[in-house]
Order: structure tokens, then sequence, then C-alpha cells
């Protein structure tokens, strides 16, 4: 018996080393290092004026003078992306997102409206980012990875009261699917940070705090 054992551990061995050497192999072949990708992002979001409205005390008089009576955001966004395959577990990004206009109100008695007769305007939000993106396989023959990735950004406002933007911190994380090395599909959320100040019109310099929920479309040279 103790024969048998140990003629067979051999093969056991064996038999495992070439499994995970199969298993490496098609991780390769899915999830290819040094290429370059080009994909298409669509999803819905929020650039979430809605923080400067008012929601604790909106009888208080005073704080109409500064802030907006009203938002309504939500909807599309769309953008771009440019990435390189460092290694099968590690890309990085160049990413364009358009995200949906906001429209903001100004109430009769507000600072935009009796200074400048603006009682509504829409604001148009952009952003950028560079980041690193970590990859992992979920389970061993997979064509699934989950992912985060983290970098800068740059969001872009675009209204006839401001045009300024900001660097801020970028994240993201989701699921990644390949069909074949060349097409793979993603889906996540991600996260554009913003700029808020406490000052008596803090419209002036407020740059929208920008997500969505996305789905991705890439080809893999």
């Amino acid at each position: 018996m103790r024969f048998f054992v140990k003629a067979l551990m051999p093969l056991v061995l064996l038999s495992f080393s070439f499994s995970v050497s199969a298993d490496d192999d098609q991780l390769d072949y899915l999830f290819p290092s040094k290429r370059v990708y080009l994909g298409v992002n669509l999803g819905g979001g929020w650039t979430e004026w809605k923080y400067l409205v008012d929601t604790t005390d909106p009888e208080d008089n005073n704080t109409d003078l500064a802030t907006p009576s009203n938002v309504k955001e939500g909807g599309p966004s769309w953008g771009a992306v440019f990435g390189f395959t460092v290694s099968k577990n590690f890309a990085m990004e160049l990413q364009y997102m358009q995200f949906a206009n906001a429209t903001i109100y100004f109430g009769p008695d507000n600072y935009y409206y009796v200074a400048n007769g603006v009682s509504s305007m829409v604001s148009k939000t952009r952003a950028y980012s560079l980041s690193g993106k970590f990859l992992v396989p979920v389970g061993i023959k997979t064509h699934l990875r989950a992912f985060a990735a983290v970098g800068a950004g740059l969001v872009d406002r675009d209204d006839i009261i401001n045009k300024l933007s900001c660097i801020s911190p970028y994240l993201s994380a989701g699921l990644n699917y390949a069909f074949t090395q060349h097409w793979n599909l993603e889906s996540g959320f991600q996260y554009y940070t913003g700029f808020g100040a406490s000052e008596l019109l803090p419209v002036n310099d407020f740059i929208p705090f920008a997500w969505d929920a996305y789905a991705r479309l890439a080809y893999q040279f």
C-alpha cells in the first residue's frame, strides 16, 4: 500500500502542475500584458448640486439670498477611455467623461436673480482622470475579474455664472468580463471628487461631486 501511495504521489503532483500551468496559460491568453485598449462608457449618474439647496430649514429667508431654491439633475453619462495593460493584474487608464447637465433654480430674492436677473442656469460637467487599475481573477478558470482603480481626476464646470475646474481624487470599482483576448465588457461605479467652500455665495466656486454607474465595451489591440 505504501509503495502504491509513493508511486501515485508524483503523478498527482505532475497532474496538479499541468493544471496550474494550463490555468496560467489561459489567464495569459485572455488577459495579455503590454497591450493598448480603447473603450466607450455609457451609464447614468449625478453631479450633486443638491448639496447647495437648504433642506434643513427651507423657510429661512437668509439662505434664499445665497443658495439655489431647487435643482434638477441626474441622467445619462458617457465617455471614452484609453488604457494600457502593464500586466494581467494592473493597467493604466486615461478617461474622459461627460455627465448630464444640471439645471439650478434661484428664487426671486436670490442674489443672482436680483443682481443679474438669473432665475435659472444650466451647468455642464466634464471630467478627466488618470488612474492605476488593479484586477484580480474571480475563480480559477474564469473570464471574470474584479477591479479597483484610484488616481487623479480633473472636474470641469461650465455655466453662465462661472467656468472653473479642480484637480481631485478619483476612484472606481466593479467587474470586468473578457469575451475573447480582444473584447471585454465592464460594469462599475466611479466617483470624481469636486469642491465646495463655506462662503457667502457658495454657487460661485462650487465644482460638482460627480459619480455614475456605467457599462463599458472595450477593444484590446
